[in-house]
């Protein structure tokens, strides 16, 4: 997929849309609701690309909407983008786009195999997506985001995520309708002891380090189908990707028994670093640069992006996005050959030796997520991108500014495709990676109060649009 050719053309009319939006609630009542609507209908008919028909045939559309695109933006732009708080300027170029807008969409209706249900579900529905990032135990406040997008009756359509992003993630996805019980209570039965283990083991897929992380032995009763199989992503009721990190041989710049005990002499039981001896994340940066010297020997190998990941295990995919090199290691190493015999064949097609911490190549996979949408995953390719970030950098975790400088860039090529960039202010530390269950109720409802200012332009960008009616106002009453 040419994803410059897909973005490039949308993004404009995505950023209008939104500050359509923006200067709605901020100035409520001053334009009517109808000619609001009749405004992001035709921003969201000019961004039209492909459109799945009833009968499942995917059309594109785009070819006939070039000299459309250039008339809209003409027209919009130069209000939509001034210093006038207010939608009149944009208002009063509304009959002509409207006018245009319904001779287009005629015109499409009966030159193509499309039908007016779908074309205008196209364009009046919007798909809200959530992308989750990378940053240890700071990434547990996401429970409350998602909890607080439940209480505001908006569904999650398709989730990603990234390291905790990824564990927090697939929590979420295994029912459509929101359990925040489940992930309170598996936050009561998870311990150190039963989560990670510092003893030798035998790595076959994942690069060694001072701490095995077991996640089946700790939420193996929670990820398992009613037939007792190992819950895939096949399985999940919402869609979900876990990105990872590909390391090939080239990457490596050690022996494998390297990384096994890099780190022993900064873990104990407990925590992975003792609280004064920080200074090591020093060392744990270096192996980082090491390995991104290289990116050209790095993959970003996404699961539940395509049919062979599909059948991969939910636990496996978000084990390998947590680990993270030199100090977590996870692995495949129990008796279960099809989970074997799948690895074996995703890793000679990506090209890999090994898997490793999914952020450093993506700590905010949004792009994967838009992607994800364009190709068709959903139905409809109108998604509206929530990215949350629990490890951007702040004064208060200047002990972290290394790390999150050297993922900084990949998180920032991912801002773009993010209709809704949002930063975790108050979050736990990095490294409370086995919070007690208060802890974690605290990280929830601090997420939670922070992202609530911010639901009225969630809620109202994910609304369905009223369809362009044939009435003089533009819209349907």
């Amino acid at each position: 997929m040419d994803v410059a050719a897909l973005f490039a053309p949308r993004k404009p009319f995505e950023d209008l849309e939104a500050e359509v939006v923006r200067r709605h609630l901020a100035r409520p009542g001053e334009v009517s609701a109808e000619l609001v609507d009749g405004l992001r209908y035709v921003l969201n008919f000019a961004k039209l690309g492909w459109v799945r028909s009833a009968s499942g045939e995917d059309i594109d559309v785009s070819e006939g909407l070039v000299a459309h695109r250039w008339r809209v933006l003409s027209a919009l732009e130069p209000h939509l983008q001034s210093g006038d708080p207010t939608l009149w300027g944009a208002v009063r170029e509304l009959p002509a786009l409207v006018r245009a807008t319904r001779a287009l969409r005629q015109g499409l209706l009966g030159t193509t195999r499309l039908d007016r249900e779908s074309l205008e579900a196209e364009v009046t529905t919007r798909q809200l997506v959530v992308a989750s990032g990378g940053g240890g135990g700071s990434g547990y406040g996401y429970a409350g985001a998602f909890r607080l997008l439940h209480r505001k009756g908006l569904q999650p359509e398709m989730l990603a995520g990234t390291s905790m992003g990824s564990l927090i993630s697939m929590f979420r996805a295994r029912h459509r309708v929101f359990d925040g019980a489940t992930l309170v209570a598996a936050a009561r039965q998870l311990s150190w002891n039963n989560i990670f283990r510092v003893l030798e083991m035998e790595s076959r897929y994942g690069i060694p380090a001072t701490l095995r992380l077991y996640l089946r032995a700790a939420l193996g009763n929670l990820f398992q189908t009613a037939d007792g199989r190992a819950t895939t992503f096949r399985d999940m009721e919402i869609p979900l990707l876990v990105v990872t990190t590909g390391i090939t041989m080239d990457a490596l710049r050690h022996d494998l028994s390297y990384y096994e005990h890099f780190m022993d002499d900064a873990v104990r039981p407990g925590l992975v670093f003792r609280a004064t001896q920080l200074r090591r994340l020093s060392r744990l940066v270096g192996v980082w640069k090491e390995l991104l010297v290289r990116p050209d020997a790095l993959r970003e190998c996404i699961f539940g992006a395509d049919e062979l990941t599909m059948d991969a295990d939910v636990l496996d995919a978000a084990g390998f996005s947590s680990a993270v090199t030199g100090v977590i290691h996870y692995d495949v190493i129990r008796d279960d050959l099809r989970a074997k015999l799948l690895l074996d064949s995703l890793y000679g097609e990506w090209g890999i030796t090994r898997l490793t911490e999914g952020g450093l190549v993506n700590n905010l996979p949004a792009r994967p997520l838009w992607m994800a949408a364009m190709q068709g995953r959903l139905g409809r390719r109108n998604p509206y991108v929530l990215a949350l970030d629990c490890f951007a950098p702040q004064p208060s975790s200047l002990g972290w500014l290394p790390l999150q400088q050297l993922v900084r860039p990949n998180v920032k090529a991912n801002l773009p495709f993010a209709n809704f960039y949002f930063q975790l202010e108050r979050r736990l530390s990095p490294l409370n990676l086995v919070p007690d269950v208060h802890s974690v109720v605290r990280a929830m409802r601090w997420t939670s109060d922070e992202l609530e200012p911010h639901m009225p332009v969630i809620q109202e960008m994910c609304r369905p649009l009223r369809p362009l009616g044939e009435g003089t106002t533009g819209v349907a009453a």
